[in-house]
């Protein structure tokens, strides 16, 4: 049963780690974290309720991982009984309706590029082929796990899509916009970027970095959305946060610990101070009610109040 709990642990805290460019993956390895989102998303696209039903159908052919029972009914008798050490199947869930919906109003507003950092194995290239087929997507992470996505994808469709640029990068060695040019990416193109599970992991030079490229490399309109960690999880006062000692304490004692981390206020003067105006800072009262609410009129589960998500444009 102690073992049991433990890979729980693993399969709770890790999943955060998917995205991101700080993980220490072993040289030549995939992302094995990236794994864990796409479980999440997995089981969430079998919801019997419509209304919270995630609409990642692709997402149970792009993951092997089997941390939670594959069928939807069973993993979630787990999920329910432990709700704490689960709280990430509500955030993931929440943040890919989110994103979701952003996709699509950026396409609305004339967005022609979708750049996905840390890519792991997101189908919003696939996903939304029909409903935007003018939409061009760069998908970036490391060179082993987009090898692993380009197989997989291959096998899902039959073939590689041409409109999707994969753009391996070496992280310490390679900038984003040689990679990105060397793709295809068009800085004069309005674009959304998508970064989920990365400013996290990143120190301030690098999140900084990140923001000022989106700002100098994309014309105004672009778009951005990216979650953070409150500032408080990150100085080790997790009281009144709901799993955060949970979370927080297994990431570090995995290698891996949070760096950084704001209070909204302090996320908006970093988002301004590198060019971008912030449109929304969405926290977990208003993820629960837009994404998280049923049918019937209840919460699905609680989710974490201790991350947020930003949405973002280059004005």
């Amino acid at each position: 049963m102690k073992r049991r709990s433990m890979c729980l642990l693993v399969a709770w805290t890790a999943w955060l780690w998917a995205a991101s460019p700080a993980i220490a993956v072993p040289d030549g390895a995939a992302s094995g974290t990236a794994e864990l989102v796409c479980e999440l998303r997995a089981l969430a696209a079998q919801h019997p309720d419509p209304k919270l039903r995630s609409r990642d159908h692709l997402a149970a052919g792009l993951c092997m991982a089997s941390f939670l029972p594959k069928e939807y009914a069973e993993a979630r008798r787990i999920i329910d009984a432990r709700p704490e050490e689960h709280a990430a199947f509500f955030y993931v869930n929440a943040r890919t309706h989110h994103i979701d919906a952003l996709v699509e109003r950026a396409a609305a507003h004339g967005v022609k590029q979708v750049v996905v950092l840390g890519a792991g194995f997101d189908s919003r290239a696939y996903r939304f082929r029909d409903s935007q087929p003018k939409l061009r997507f760069f998908e970036v992470d490391l060179p082993a796990t987009i090898d692993l996505k380009k197989k997989r994808v291959t096998r899902m469709l039959g073939a590689l899509p041409g409109y999707v640029r994969y753009a391996p990068i070496d992280f310490n060695t390679q900038s984003l916009e040689k990679v990105l040019r060397r793709a295809g990416y068009d800085p004069a193109r309005k674009t959304f970027f998508i970064l989920e599970g990365v400013t996290m992991y990143v120190n301030d030079a690098g999140n900084r970095a990140t923001l000022r490229f989106i700002r100098k490399h994309s014309p105004p309109g672009s778009m951005l959305v990216y979650d953070y960690v409150l500032r408080r999880v990150i100085d080790g006062d997790y009281a009144g946060l709901y799993a955060a000692r949970w979370q927080a304490e297994g990431v570090a004692g995995m290698g891996e610990p949070f760096v950084t981390g704001w209070t909204p206020e302090q996320a908006a003067e970093f988002a301004q101070e590198n060019g971008l105006a912030v449109l929304d800072d969405l926290g977990p009262e208003e993820l629960t009610r837009r994404y998280l609410t049923g049918s019937d009129g209840r919460p699905d589960g609680r989710t974490t109040d201790w991350q947020r998500i930003i949405d973002a444009k280059v004005p």
